[in-house]
């Protein structure tokens, strides 16, 4: 008898121990969130807290878990056409990288925050390409970034929870005819440098020649000199006899220099 009564002792216990770890099975949840997750920890729908990294146990029923990724991603805006100051029409892209900094706001704030970042994006472009001209839009892309990150990153995180790290320029393109047309300024612009580094070095030249001449008017014997010396390299760089008129007062000195 006393056998019979261990025996349905055990499988009571047994049958006890199954239905606790049932019970425990429907009112327990675990949840893990990795390194570069943060969880929002709602219960029926109300939101409870912000779970970070780890292994979380929430007891009881009604409980939701939304997981978002921290990790940088890249947004790009692509082939926006534009009209500048002067009405030149450009086509860019923009590339932005960009995390969720607040995944409270970037879940509560709008039913799609990719697409208002990239409208946020899209209207800041439209507003700093507006206020230049072609030829700053051209010349000066590099600093385009800096100036969209400073238009987008306090509304991306005040509206989004988003935080912008970054945004650049990859392309600007212009229309066929303009492209043309801008090709042939630069090329007018070239060579009306080009005309200015000849005119400069013509100016030295001739610089080089007036103080010359005010050197030689000043030492007649120099400019005599120099004469010779001229005449000299004239005569050898012929092959046959060199016949030059030559002054009546300088032919003493020529004669020196001869012998």
């Amino acid at each position: 008898m006393e056998t019979v009564i261990t025996i349905a002792t055990i499988v009571a216990a047994i049958a006890l121990w199954a239905a606790s770890v049932k019970l425990v099975n429907d009112y327990v949840e675990t949840v893990t969130i990795w390194d570069y997750q943060t969880g929002l920890h709602f219960k029926n729908g109300c939101y409870l807290e912000s779970l970070e990294a780890g292994k979380h146990r929430l007891w009881g029923r009604g409980h939701s878990v939304i997981v978002f990724d921290q990790r940088a991603f890249e947004l790009v805006v692509q082939r926006q056409e534009l009209i500048t100051s002067d009405s030149a029409t450009v086509k860019l892209t923009a590339v932005t990288q960009w995390k969720i900094a607040d995944a409270l706001k970037f879940h509560l704030g709008v039913d799609n925050a990719h697409q208002a970042l990239y409208t946020l994006v899209q209207l800041a472009m439209r507003r700093v390409i507006g206020g230049l001209d072609l030829d700053a839009v051209i010349e000066q892309k590099a600093d385009f970034g800096k100036t969209l990150l400073k238009e987008v990153k306090g509304d991306a995180f005040e509206e989004l929870g988003i935080g912008v790290g970054r945004i650049e320029i990859r392309d600007v393109m212009l229309s066929g005819e303009l492209k043309s047309s801008y090709a042939g300024v630069i090329t007018a612009r070239k060579e009306a440098q080009a005309q200015q580094e000849r005119a400069r070095g013509d100016a030295a030249a001739l610089r080089t020649f007036a103080n010359a001449a005010r050197v030689y008017e000043n030492n007649p014997e120099l400019f005599r000199l120099r004469y010779l010396e001229t005449l000299k390299e004239a005569g050898t760089g012929y092959g046959k006899q060199l016949i030059i008129g030559v002054p009546e007062e300088l032919m003493g000195l020529v004669k020196k220099s001869n012998e």
